[in-house]
């Protein structure tokens, strides 16, 4: 090997080390910077934004941690307790104030308030009612327990008012209907009302019982049977028979109240 290659291998060599030794130097510096900022983000403290006692805190490390606050949030607390005080007390007035007026109104009479319900009217027995039959009644041509119809005649008048005017329907029944006959004695027919329609409505009525034919009159049966005979001999003895439209009265036995 010639000097010259000696050379310029001494030189290659210098080159190579001179890079690596750069090389080295390079990494160590980025190295350390890495730690530093690292070292710096983990010695920054994020303070709150609206930390005042914070603040103050910092400010004057002396300060005791139950240190009461300032005259201007002493003054201000003591003014909303006062205004909540205030409030109550309004409050108080107004549930009093409404309290009176509740009491107030009930004193008072509601004028809204319906007027009481009309009293019912009584027709009191031994009132008359006088009727006109709407159909023929007869000892003969009617049966025991039959339904018939008629009109109220007058106007029933209780104390200067109409309580059931003329024309209402009225309603009866046969208690009784025996006709002539040879041994049967007289012929008979008895009626009596049992209800009257006022302002469309049927209401019960108890009635006198009405007796209509000759009444044979006699000490005992056997007496009056023989009268009876001798009518029948002489051609006296008549069937009963109520014509349509003709009148008759009858008297209430109970009260009739209507509402």
């Amino acid at each position: 090997m010639t000097r010259k290659l000696i050379f310029v291998f001494m030189i290659g060599v210098g080159v190579l080390a001179a890079a690596l030794v750069f090389d080295g130097v390079s990494r160590r510096h980025a190295a350390n910077s890495n730690q530093a900022i690292a070292q710096n983000s983990a010695a920054v403290v994020v303070q709150p934004a609206n930390s005042s006692t914070d603040a103050n805190a910092q400010a004057d490390p002396n300060q005791p941690d139950n240190a009461q606050p300032t005259d201007g949030t002493q003054q201000t607390a003591d003014g909303q307790k006062a205004q909540s005080a205030d409030d109550q007390g309004q409050a108080a007035d107004t549930d009093a104030t409404a309290d009176a007026s509740q009491s107030e109104d009930a004193a008072e009479p509601d004028d809204a308030a319906p007027a009481d319900a009309a009293q019912p009217i009584l027709v009191p027995a031994g009132t008359t009612l006088t009727v006109r039959l709407g159909e023929d009644l007869g000892s003969r041509i009617s049966e025991v327990g039959q339904r018939f119809s008629a009109t109220l005649d007058s106007d029933i008048v209780i104390g200067g008012q109409t309580v059931i005017p003329a024309g209402a329907v009225v309603r009866g029944k046969v208690v009784a209907a025996k006709p002539a006959g040879p041994l049967a004695g007289e012929a008979n027919l008895q009626l009596k009302l049992t209800s009257v329609n006022v302002n469309n409505t049927y209401l019960t009525v108890v009635s006198s019982t009405r007796s209509f034919g000759p009444q044979i009159k006699g000490k005992n049966k056997v007496g009056k049977f023989m009268k009876g005979l001798v009518k029948r001999a002489s051609g006296n003895e008549r069937e009963v028979l109520l014509a349509e439209q003709s009148a008759y009265s009858f008297t209430l036995r109970h009260g009739l109240e209507i509402q």
